[in-house]
């Protein structure tokens, strides 16, 4: 289930609008969904892979500093 929910989060930020308040939002519950299913805790290698790649693939390096990615999408599990 968790690659599910992976595989669908990096699917819906690369085609979504990172710019739009309710995607970042959404992107979040799901990344935290992740990692309370997976048993992902953040300061963690997995989960600093995934937050490397969410970033990388979904090309936010024009939108979002990536330490400011980072922080937003841990917000809720640290």
């Amino acid at each position: 289930m968790k690659n599910d929910l992976l595989n669908y989060l990096f699917d819906f930020m690369i085609q979504e609008n990172w710019e739009n308040k309710n995607v970042k939002e959404q992107a979040r519950a799901i990344f935290t969904t992740i990692c309370c299913i997976g048993d992902i805790e953040a300061d963690t290698k997995e989960c600093d892979e995934i937050l490397a790649a969410l970033y990388w693939r979904s090309a936010l390096e024009e939108l979002i500093e990536y330490e400011d990615f980072e922080n937003f999408m841990l917000e809720l599990i640290v």
